[in-house]
């Protein structure tokens, strides 16, 4: 008998010249589709922030410190290392100076809480407000480093340490980036208290670490100052 097709077969097996046209139709461009209804490109990606910009930090336990009180943000010692060597390591001033001496503050242990904690005060301390020449504040991250300047003038407040206690435990919270120096403060009535002392930057003045800018003392109060309160009072 002779073969005849059938239909269904051709039907549900399309053959290889048909399979070759759908591909080549879904590879070639429409000439119909207008070039309007391309969907654009997506963004590009945001920009990376700026070196500068500073942003508030938590608080951490520094490690290494040889005292268990007075931390500060762990960039201050640990993730911002001075470069250059310490100051500290060339000079005469690594023992404490004599007391009782007046203190010079011109950064967080202006605020009197922090000063009470870190020294182990049963009160509140009792300070003035005072002024010295001689030198300037630059920048080490979000802390102020006094440096030499004959035309600077720093504003801050003044305390007189008792104790030799009282001024390690100072020391040791600002750590070994600072080493303390001599100065001279006019009070806000215009009396002046020579020999007093003041921790200044220990490292190169012209130090790649430091830059210009002024030091937020809100910001300071607002962002840091409760988390070096919740560690309580030096033992």
């Amino acid at each position: 008998m002779p073969q005849t097709s059938s239909n269904h077969d051709h039907g549900s097996a399309p053959n290889h010249g048909t399979l070759w046209n759908h591909a080549h139709t879904a590879l070639t461009p429409n000439p119909i589709v207008s070039q309007s209804v391309i969907p654009p490109p997506p963004p590009l990606p945001p920009a990376s922030r700026p070196r500068n910009l500073k942003l508030p930090s938590p608080i951490l336990h520094r490690p290494g410190q040889p005292s268990n009180f007075g931390y500060e943000p762990v960039d201050k010692d640990t993730v911002k290392r001075p470069r250059t060597s310490l100051a500290g390591e060339k000079t005469k001033h690594c023992a404490p100076p004599l007391v009782p001496c007046h203190m010079f503050f011109y950064g967080s242990l202006m605020d009197l809480d922090v000063l009470q904690a870190i020294t182990g005060l049963p009160e509140a301390p009792s300070v003035k407000k005072g002024t010295i020449t001689g030198f300037a504040i630059r920048m080490w991250g979000t802390y102020p480093a006094l440096v030499p300047c004959s035309t600077g003038k720093v504003n801050g407040t003044v305390w007189e340490v008792a104790s030799g206690a009282h001024f390690r435990r100072l020391a040791d919270y600002e750590t070994s980036a600072y080493t303390w120096c001599e100065c001279s403060v006019v009070l806000e009535d215009g009396e002046s208290l020579p020999n007093c002392r003041t921790f200044c930057w220990a490292g190169d003045v012209d130090s790649r670490d430091l830059e210009e800018g002024e030091f937020d003392f809100e910001r300071y109060q607002k962002y840091f100052k409760p988390s070096v309160l919740c560690r309580g009072t030096p033992s």
